[in-house]
């Protein structure tokens, strides 16, 4: 085992976040790019053929195209006479693909039939655009063509393939095409991580602790702002291309399941209405029994399974291992030197606690090919890691980048990451 586990470090290298302290180790990583997708089409294979379709809809005046959340939103325009597949239809809506998605177009005059329609042969995940105006998507890669349907503006749309000038996307079948110029790319969700938590005059060190009175500031400043607070679910639907969402969206983490956030995050982020996703581990759950009283200045406290119970309404609990949460004595997480099988027994022991868990967060965000592959036979579906950066597609599920809080961050560096203002290199 010693000698896989020393074979495995090699094809990992230390990371240490710039600019600030962390009383955590070197972050052990695989390629960052790990399972980046380019989607080129095969040389043999044209990207857009005529395919025939049992279902072809031509509406005669434009309709509204709706995604369905919680409710439904309307994220672009169909064209009048542009014919695209349905796959559905009710007494109201009919319904098509949008990429990977389903969205709705209400019911109005129109023709139903079968028909041929060009349609894309391939279906990758690209990247992402954002609108920051209402955007035209022609018919054809030349601005003189037919408008196909028109996007609403301040949304994060997927790509699936660019051709020189052009990103195009697709609906019901048909291949769109948007004027590069027009849009900007995507780079990426802002995915905060916070960790303890106290009042600014009892911090005894700023290394992985945020004040209560900074944390308030930048919840503060995200609902001013009109941000949205995502889950990890949401995150991992709109990194697959299969969720279209607003410009302003934050996915605000915690990790180490700390009593802290009990105590001061959990009535800070129901005074905003935003929720947060909480890594726990499952071994330290045990550590008390009963009510806790809160000690700002005693050792760490975790919280119980009573404390996630009462929570539920604000904090989504993720996994974050059951027992792989020590280092060895030479600063290495002990999961490094566990095979596959060992990773995901304790991974299993931990969504036994944890049945809604998709995520992930590494211990002290170092792992390697064999905790990657264990998050996947444990049906986690992203991986958190502790490396700075903006979550987006280019990068795998497996490795998604978050910006770390601590006190020694500024409100300035906060403002600047949430907003899309930072650059990674």
């Amino acid at each position: 085992m010693k000698k896989r586990w020393i074979l495995g470090l090699l094809f990992v290298s230390a990371f240490v976040f710039i600019g600030m302290k962390w009383d955590l180790p070197n972050t052990f990583l695989l390629n960052e790019h790990l399972g980046k997708v380019f989607a080129q089409s095969a040389e043999d294979e044209p990207l857009v053929v005529q395919r025939e379709f049992e279902k072809v809809l031509t509406l005669q005046h434009e309709q509204p195209i709706y995604m369905k959340t919680e409710r439904f939103i309307q994220i672009g325009e169909l064209q009048a006479d542009q014919s695209v597949a349905i796959i559905e239809e009710d007494e109201d809506y009919y319904e098509l693909r949008f990429g990977k998605m389903n969205v709705y177009v209400r019911k109005a005059e129109g023709t139903i039939e079968k028909k041929k329609i060009p349609t894309l042969t391939q279906m990758k995940r690209y990247g992402a655009m954002k609108t920051f105006q209402t955007t035209t998507v022609h018919e054809k890669a030349d601005s003189q063509s037919a408008v196909l349907l028109k996007l609403e503006e301040n949304y994060r749309f997927p790509i699936l393939h660019e051709e020189e000038d052009w990103y195009i996307i697709e609906l019901g079948g048909r291949p769109g095409y948007i004027q590069k110029h027009s849009v900007e790319l995507d780079k990426g969700l802002p995915v905060l991580v916070y960790h303890h938590m106290v009042p600014r005059d009892l911090m005894k060190s700023a290394a992985s602790t945020v004040s209560v009175e900074a944390f308030d500031e930048q919840m503060a400043y995200l609902n001013d702002e009109q941000f949205k607070s995502l889950s990890a679910q949401q995150l991992y639907d709109y990194l697959e291309g299969r969720l279209v969402l607003p410009d302003k969206m934050v996915l605000i983490t915690f990790d180490d399941g700390l009593l802290s956030a009990k105590e001061y995050a959990y009535p800070i982020l129901k005074k905003y209405g935003f929720t947060a996703p909480h890594h726990i581990i499952t071994s330290r759950t045990h550590k008390a029994e009963g009510a806790q009283q809160f000690d700002a200045e005693g050792p760490i406290q975790y919280l119980t399974m009573s404390d996630l119970k009462e929570m539920q309404d604000v904090f989504q609990f993720e996994a974050h291992t059951d027992d792989l949460h020590t280092l060895t004595d030479r600063k290495y997480g002990v999961g490094l030197a566990l095979q596959r099988d060992e990773i995901r027994a304790d991974l299993q022991a931990n969504l036994a606690q944890l049945p809604n868990a998709v995520a992930l967060a590494y211990p002290y965000g170092q792992y390697n090919e064999e905790f990657i592959a264990a998050a996947k036979d444990a049906g986690l579906l992203i991986g958190f890691t502790i490396i700075e950066g903006y979550a987006n597609m280019n990068d795998s599920n497996y490795e998604v980048r978050r910006f770390g809080m601590t006190e020694n961050r500024s409100f300035e560096q906060f403002a600047k990451y949430v907003d899309g203002n930072t650059s990674w290199q």
